[in-house]
Parts: structure tokens; C-alpha cells; sequence
């Protein structure tokens, strides 16, 4: 691998640049005069390998770039086969800049799993009930009930209770939390 790195330009690399790419686990699978394949498990989103895919598609150095969600994959060719460790250290650093600021952007994945899971049980009980009743609908009930149940021995708990099950009904009217 060393010896394809020569051919780009980057005989020279910096161990500052390889231990940047360790710290992000940025592993580099491929490097030729023109052309570098490199992957990182956080790359594996639609988001965030569309959005390096079009931020590095714009560099001036880049010819084409290709990013698989799959893989967590970018390959990128280059307008020229040979770059400086400068321009590839920057390079490197754009790419680790933008994945960060990618990453940031999208919801985490239990978030996601969750939101899919609250929406699969409120349209399960919405047609076990006919429409009667949603999940929101079931757990204002159950704030309710248990608020008014221990009101005269913990006021203040059932006081916020009530207070959640008020402002789970009020957002409903404005806007459905699971509507997107």
C-alpha cells in the first residue's frame, strides 16, 4: 500500500496525517496515481455518504467521487495522478470536517428506531380500537388516572403528571408528535 501511496504524491506523509486517520478509523483501501478508496464504519448512512459524495464532488482537485452507504466507502479521482502530502493532508482534514458535520445533522439510530417503533404501536392500536383510541390517547388516560389517584399523597408528582398529560393533548391539537 506504501508503494501506491509514492505514486500519489504521499511518500512523504506526516504521521500526523495517519494518526488523524486512525482517530476517526478512516482506513484507506486503495491508493494509485489518481485515484483513492477510503471507508469508515460512520460513512455506512445514505446521509451522511450523499453529502461527502457532493461536498468533495466540488473540490478542485476532484474529478469524480463515489460514495457507498453500504460500505461506508468514498472513492475519488483525482483531475491529476499526483498531489502533495499538503494537498492530501488537506484533503483528509476537508473529509473529516464534513463526515463530522454529516453526522451531527442526522437523528442517532436508536432515535430513528424508536420514532419506527412508536409508530408501528400507535397504528396497531388505533386499528385493534377502530380509531378510538391512539397510543397518545392511552398514556394521557394513564397520566390522568394516576394523577388523580395519588394526588393526596404526593401533590407535586401528580401535579406534573397532570401537567404531562395537559401538554400531551395540547401539542396534539397543534401539531401530532408522530407526524411528519
Amino acid at each position: 500500500m506504501i508503494s501506491t501511496l509514492i505514486g500519489m504524491g504521499g511518500s512523504l506523509l506526516a504521521p500526523k496525517i495517519l494518526s488523524q486517520l486512525r482517530d476517526q478509523k478512516i482506513n484507506i483501501l486503495h491508493a494509485m496515481p489518481g485515484r483513492l478508496r477510503i471507508q469508515c464504519d460512520n460513512w455506512k448512512s445514505e446521509e451522511v455518504a450523499s453529502h461527502l459524495q457532493h461536498k468533495i464532488n466540488h473540490l478542485p482537485i476532484v474529478a469524480t467521487c463515489k460514495a457507498s452507504s453500504i460500505t461506508g466507502s468514498i472513492l475519488i479521482e483525482f483531475i491529476l495522478p499526483y498531489m502533495s502530502e499538503q494537498e492530501l493532508d488537506e484533503l483528509m482534514k476537508f473529509i473529516v470536517q464534513e463526515a463530522s458535520e454529516a453526522i451531527l445533522e442526522i437523528d442517532a439510530k436508536i432515535t430513528r428506531t424508536m420514532q419506527k417503533s412508536l409508530t408501528i404501536i400507535d397504528k396497531g392500536i388505533k386499528r385493534q380500537s377502530s380509531g378510538l383510541a391512539d397510543l397518545d390517547s392511552l398514556l394521557v388516560l394513564f397520566l390522568l388516572g394516576k394523577g388523580i389517584h395519588s394526588f393526596h399523597t404526593a401533590p407535586a408528582f401528580s401535579g406534573s403528571l397532570l401537567y404531562w398529560a395537559y401538554t400531551i393533548i395540547r401539542g396534539k391539537e397543534q401539531n401530532g408528535p408522530y407526524d411528519k
